[in-house]
């Protein structure tokens, strides 16, 4: 595993005032829980697995056709996945994961895999990778690619209460920038968004796409791969082109516009991505590690890289 990041910091704000002490004791109260989140977790979820399941294969008696929403989390494929879920034409099975080494035991278990990777625990993981061993039959695949620098703060941010910042969630509101960003650079799994297609969708889907040619300017690709007929799409389309793109792939389905959901504010304090793309501000070398990643270079031509740069550098500019 690659060593933790060290970005300079520079100059920045230390105080943003101090959490109330009620906060403080729930953070220390989270450490104590770890153990008990821990056995609650195991003795729920094969009950959520089941239930997960079950209701898999009623949607299947009612919708033969599957559509697989496959993308890394927080990669805005939510959105995608209620425009084509609103057409009623598929069971749409919505997983980031089915590859066991990304599977996360849980509470007190490492994040990081041993490739660079983000683990992760939910439901239909080991549903679906139950569903794609024993279906023999098409699947149409969808999966989204976001830029790595949005990518990690998203994540970062959106599963800090789970993952990064758990004992420090309740507080976390009041935490100054530097060290948001000191916990950030030093524990986040940063090519996590790159890695995720050549050990997650490639075993999977049989070809690696970051050795394959992707149109930069169109920012789509269609590819069939024995049974899985694949539509590689990137985030950062407006809504009427990922519209279009979904319309294009799949003809003769009246597929509604793409719109905004899940928005990441739901789930965590917005400040604490606004204090971290203002931290990246004073790290140039970081962005540019992230833009050079194969993932970011595949699907990203160099001006585009350049632009994307340019917006970090210039955050609330």
């Amino acid at each position: 595993m690659a060593a933790p990041l060290r970005g300079s910091l520079g100059r920045m704000p230390r105080h943003v005032g101090s959490p109330p002490i009620a906060a403080k004791i729930r953070d220390v109260a989270e450490v104590i829980n770890t153990p008990f989140r821990f056995v609650q977790d195991a003795l729920r979820f094969p009950k959520s697995e089941r239930r997960c399941e079950r209701r898999l294969q009623e949607s299947l008696e009612r919708r033969p056709n599957v559509l697989m929403v496959y993308s890394a989390p927080k990669t805005a494929s939510t959105s995608v996945a209620a425009a084509i879920e609103a057409c009623d034409a598929f069971t749409v099975i919505k997983v980031h994961h089915v590859q066991p080494e990304f599977f996360w035991p849980g509470v007190g278990t490492q994040l990081h895999t041993a490739h660079g990777g983000m683990r992760h625990k939910a439901i239909e993981q080991r549903t679906t990778q139950r569903f794609l061993e024993r279906h023999a039959g098409d699947i149409r695949v969808v999966s989204l690619v976001r830029d790595p620098i949005a990518f990690n703060i998203s994540n970062f941010t959106y599963f800090g209460r789970a993952y990064w910042l758990r004992t420090h969630w309740r507080s976390a509101r009041w935490m100054p920038e530097e060290e948001l960003a000191r916990r950030f650079f030093a524990t986040f799994t940063h090519e996590a968004s790159s890695v995720w297609w050549q050990r997650e969708f490639a075993p999977t889907m049989g070809f690696n796409p970051l050795t394959e040619p992707f149109d930069t300017e169109l920012g789509w690709k269609q590819r069939v791969s024995g049974r899985f007929n694949t539509l590689i799409l990137r985030t950062d389309l407006t809504d009427q082109a990922k519209s279009a793109a979904l319309r294009a792939w799949l003809p003769g389905i009246e597929i509604t516009d793409v719109g905004r959901v899940n928005l990441n504010e739901n789930q965590s304090p917005p400040e604490l991505a606004q204090r971290l793309q203002s931290a990246l501000t004073r790290n140039p070398e970081y962005v540019q590690r992230m833009l050079e990643l194969p993932a970011a270079r595949h699907f990203w031509s160099d001006a585009q890289r350049a632009g994307m740069a340019h917006k970090a550098a210039n955050f609330g500019r």
